[in-house]
């Protein structure tokens, strides 16, 4: 008995020293809203402080400050945010009214309908703001931060109505809460987790500058502790980190290294904004944010896309408008510059990215609107699909055509002509009804399938090429209720079984398969998931996916062995039998998968994605010459999916040329040179055996292919040349990808 005492007391000391040293280790960063890494963030460097330039007169939180600062070349504001004793929420930084304006007492004790009667000392013709107003004046046009300025521990009332208004202006992307509260900011999470959240800390009370020491003392001694903190931080999964710009460098640095981006407060120096630029540090938020911003360019212009490409771009621009589309057109013809354009960048091989070019960051150009009697969706080029996803469900309906996930830009997935898990479908190419493209001579002009016949067809998988898309009115579907199904087979039956249960079906509207990747069983079996059409009209509301941080275990785990890869599979099997007893989901929450699902859970590796098109008859036979590829080159591949796609007849360059399975495969391997090489002749073998089966490749991806390659599998290329002199005489839309293009060797061309 003592024996086995002594043993469980050892077991208890070893576990509680391994607990001890996990708690004190920095959290892995695992965001819960930011869809992509800091390296393909389009963060503005700096952020006017309290919504206000060095020079206004206006006090801070004002309208006309706001005004101001909405004028100017800063790229984004902090303003503070209370809320009133009815609920609706307001710009104010004092505790107390009577500090600034000619009211008396506790902000957050009025009414709304009290508040904005009361107007600041200083300048009189300035009253209190309803943040819906900044929302309806700002946009999108402007980062915005929020500064919570809440006395509850915890408030789900005052998250409940930031989300609401987030939601009604679709500023999802451009919208960050932040608070010194983290209780504060899981109620945000537990409200929505599709709210981007920053987390600010500091570890001492001191009040510096024109901070006040009352604010400071209000924070609880327990939140200044980084033991604390760091636990808050495994909790709530912040997206970013708002640092005090007094905390030491080197913690700073840790911050970064482990992947966070870092945003500054507050900070009124330009020779220590330097400094911590070069740290790594994202954003600053500022006193003087004119000078600053003088100082430093408004967005960084070291741009990186999801396959670790990089370039340095000398004008990074921010459109929000079709006139600045048109004046960076104009101003590079005139010096004789190259532009280049970009949304989320999540193109692997320079799609988006010219060395020195004028790089058109497109995430500001950004409303959608409904058009109720044609039941189609007006999108600007940088509105993403999560943005067109909230907008439908209001009117009932779903997207018609889109990746599996949500968080690209319209006008992206357009120049790539994605594809979906939507089945008996083309490409997007077959869902635009019309686009308003930028034209290189400084026009602004429509093409559809019947006007101007050849830009559309050439914009639409032409990778920024021809023309630069200002938006695009979209086929949409009905949101109807679905039902999953599932079996898993082995993967000589999956043409037959998608055959019997999905093409031959009137009332199956999703479907995707997925292959067993390890290596023991490599390919043997799959799994084929689809969703039929049980309800006309769901009325289910568009939801966030759950078990979130379980799938990502489960899936990145994976990553280290295959054991994991076995285990993977196992679960996927359990979790897809479970989910077929919940009962209908909309088409819409079927839509709506959470991309964190495959998010890292640490540094030191690299994610790429490769896709090929196979003609469907020709699945199991490409798929045992993949297979003898994969195990002798002994690549690290995470998964596949299997979806379809029918014939493209729209796009100049269509990779669906005949009725095709797409696989969709995801890869990850460490970041040396040794391992892309290895890479490079893998996939180029496999080329070689997938043109042998009359398949294609995708081109949003590395460009691990040869030229020879590139031009077998889309013989059409040889019109490129012909049709960029057309519509861009002068090569002034250009990317690495388009170089390529141009300097490939067509005889006679």
């Amino acid at each position: 008995m003592n024996v086995m005492k002594s043993r469980w007391s050892r077991v208890c000391l070893g576990v509680f020293i391994l607990t001890v040293f996990y708690l004190m280790t920095e959290p892995a960063y695992l965001p819960t809203a930011i869809p992509l890494p800091k390296a393909q963030l389009s963060m503005p460097r700096v952020l006017a402080h309290k919504g206000k330039l060095e020079r206004s007169h206006n006090p801070g939180n004002t309208m006309g400050a706001i005004r101001e600062v909405l004028a100017s070349s800063v790229g984004g504001l902090e303003v503070d945010v209370r809320l009133s004793s009815d609920g609706v929420p307001f710009l104010f930084h004092s505790d107390r009214l009577e500090e600034s304006t000619n009211g008396v007492g506790v902000p957050e004790d009025y009414s709304w309908m009290d508040l904005k009667k009361i107007h600041y000392l200083k300048s009189p013709t300035e009253h209190i703001v309803a943040l819906e107003d900044l929302f309806k004046l700002v946009g999108s046009q402007k980062w915005i931060f929020l500064d919570i300025k809440s006395k509850s521990l915890a408030n789900k009332r005052f998250a409940t109505a930031l989300h609401s208004l987030i939601r009604k202006y679709l500023l999802y992307e451009t919208v960050v809460v932040e608070s010194m509260n983290p209780i504060v900011l899981l109620s945000t999470r537990l409200v929505s987790r599709d709210i981007q959240a920053m987390m600010s800390f500091t570890f001492d009370s001191e009040a510096l500058g024109e901070e006040k020491q009352t604010q400071f003392d209000q924070i609880p001694a327990i939140l200044k502790m980084p033991f604390i903190q760091k636990q808050f931080r495994r909790i709530l999964r912040p997206d970013y980190l708002g640092v005090r710009a007094n905390i030491a460098p080197d913690k700073i640095d840790n911050w970064i290294a482990h992947g966070y981006p870092v945003v500054l407060w507050t900070l009124d120096s330009n020779e220590e904004a330097k400094k911590f630029y070069k740290m790594g540090v994202l954003s600053i938020q500022t006193n003087i944010p004119e000078s600053m911003t003088s100082q430093f360019s408004p967005f960084s212009k070291q741009l990186t896309d999801a396959g670790g490409t990089s370039v340095s771009q000398q004008d990074v621009r921010y459109i929000t408008n079709t006139q600045e589309v048109l004046d960076a057109i104009t101003y590079a013809k005139t010096n004789n510059k190259k532009i280049s354009i970009g949304g989320r960048r999540h193109t692997m091989g320079g799609q988006t990215l010219f060395d020195g070019s004028i790089h058109l960051n497109m995430m500001g150009f950004n409303n959608v609107r409904y058009d109720k009697h044609s039941q189609e969706i007006v999108a600007e080029a940088g509105a993403t699909w999560k943005q067109v996803q909230v907008m439908l469900d209001q009117f009932g309906r779903s997207v018609f055509i889109m990746q599996s996930d949500n968080i690209f830009t319209v006008g992206g997935s357009i120049s790539v002509n994605v594809h979906g898990w939507q089945v008996k479908q083309p490409p997007i190419s077959s869902s635009v009804v019309s686009m308003k493209i930028a034209t290189m001579d400084g026009r602004v002009i429509e093409v559809s399938p019947d006007q101007n016949t050849d830009l559309f067809q050439a914009v639409i998988g032409g990778y920024g090429q021809f023309g630069i898309i200002l938006e695009a009115r979209l086929r949409t579907a009905p949101n109807t209720g679905l039902l999953m199904n599932s079996m898993f087979i082995p993967i000589d039956k999956f043409e037959i079984e998608y055959e019997r249960n999905v093409s031959l079906s009137d009332s199956v509207e999703l479907a995707y398969g997925r292959l067993d990747v390890s290596k023991e069983n490599l390919f043997n079996e799959a799994g084929l998931f689809w969703f039929e059409n049980v309800s006309e009209q769901s009325i289910q509301p568009l939801q966030s996916e759950k078990l979130i941080a379980l799938k990502r275990s489960v899936f990145r785990q994976s990553q280290y062995s295959d054991v994991g890869k076995s285990v993977r599979w196992a679960a996927e099997k359990w979790y897809v039998n479970a989910l077929k007893d919940t009962g209908q989901l909309s088409r819409n929450n079927a839509m709506n998968a959470d991309i964190h699902v495959l998010w890292p859970l640490f540094g030191g590796t690299r994610d790429f994605l490769q896709e090929y098109f196979i003609p469907k008859s020709k699945l199991a036979e490409f798929l045992s010459d993949f297979r003898a590829l994969v195990l002798e080159y002994d690549v690290n591949l995470l998964n596949v999916t299997i979806r379809e796609v029918l014939k493209d007849d729209i796009s100049k360059w269509p990779y669906a040329q005949q009725d095709v399975f797409a696989l969709v495969c995801l890869y990850n391997t460490d970041e040396s040179k040794s391992s892309d090489q290895l890479m490079q002749r893998f996939t180029r073998e496999l080329i070689d055996r997938l043109l042998v089966h009359k398949g294609t490749f995708y081109l949003p991806y590395r460009m691990h292919y040869t030229d020879e390659q590139l031009l077998k599998a889309y013989p059409g290329l040889r019109d490129w040349k012909t049709l960029k002199k057309q519509w861009d005489p002068e090569n002034r839309l250009m990317s690495l990808f388009g170089q390529r293009i141009l300097e490939l060797n067509m005889p006679g061309i």
